[in-house]
């Protein structure tokens, strides 16, 4: 099989058109993927939405997946979705409805709507995503993507000395609370503690370097929380200016697949207490998963 790769931006995010994710896992051009992975970033493939398990199949390609419950959340006590690789990252209940205004569920997921990497806030952290939109709404709802390594290339040389030196904190209740999340709980805030990674870092496997910032990002190690907040809103602000930055304007069955370790991402507001959004996301880890680490420990 070979890739029919489109760029959507130059140097940044790609379309993977008409690709067939009934292909048997031995046929996929997994190399191929990884290098395109490599260059964009960021990859949209449209043509047959894939199945549950599909999707689950196709991530466990590229790297140890995620699975279980990684946060609890008070009032949220049952799944939604029978494959525990899959994260519900949408607007509906175990029995299919639009959460009501204001459930914590809710509150929660607006964390979503600030930049972020997907689990920054563990020790093993996420390498790619695998998101699906099952159901997507009339208007709105789109995922942003910025580009972390160009962001790094444009730092003035004084900058990427200082940055290249620290280590930021991130914990995934900074950012609720930052995004009007109540004061989590103490069970909320014993299934998920904080982590510690550097501030900008290279790739495995790439020789370009990048941020490695986020809205989980609590403070730099080491300085004033104050001063390391500002420095953290500073970057963010300059990595997500226009120029670094692809809109997805969702399709029912795309399936967008991202480096968390080369790109940052954000939903973007819709009604979520009157349209549907159905979103399944599988996410890899950078090494395999054991249980001082994995999400149900």
């Amino acid at each position: 099989m070979t890739l029919d790769i489109r760029p959507l931006t130059r140097g940044f995010c790609a379309e993977v058109a008409g690709y067939d994710f009934s292909t048997p896992p031995e046929k996929v051009p997994v190399d191929e993927i990884r290098a395109a992975m490599n260059t964009y970033g960021a990859l949209v493939f449209r043509g047959s939405p894939p199945t549950d398990e599909q999707h689950v199949a196709f991530s466990k390609l590229f790297g140890a997946i995620e699975k279980g419950t990684l946060i609890k959340v008070a009032g949220v006590e049952k799944r939604r979705l029978k494959h525990l690789e899959l994260v519900d990252v949408g607007n509906l209940d175990f029995e299919g409805n639009i959460y009501p205004r204001g459930h914590r569920r809710m509150l929660f997921r607006k964390g979503d709507r600030l930049w972020h990497v997907d689990m920054s806030f563990m020790d093993n952290r996420a390498t790619y995503s695998m998101l699906v939109g099952h159901e997507v709404p009339p208007e709105g709802g789109d995922t942003e993507f910025a580009d972390a390594r160009a962001a790094y290339d444009a730092l003035p040389a004084g900058m990427k000395t200082l940055v290249d030196g620290l280590t930021a904190e991130h914990s995934v209740w900074h950012s609720r609370v930052l995004a009007g999340f109540p004061e989590p709980t103490a069970q909320e805030l014993a299934s998920r503690p904080p982590a510690r990674h550097a501030l900008a870092h290279a790739r495995e496997g790439s020789e370009r370097r990048s941020l490695y910032i986020a809205s989980h990002a609590s403070h730099i190690v080491g300085w004033p929380i104050d001063l390391g907040r500002d420095l953290i809103a500073s970057l963010l602000k300059f990595a997500t200016q226009p120029r670094f930055v692809y809109r997805h304007q969702w399709r029912q069955g795309d399936l967008v697949m991202w480096d968390n370790l080369a790109t940052l991402h954000r939903g973007t507001d819709f009604d979520d207490h009157i349209h549907r959004r159905d979103v399944r996301r599988a996410t890899c880890r950078e090494r395999e998963i054991v249980d001082s680490d994995a999400s149900y420990a």
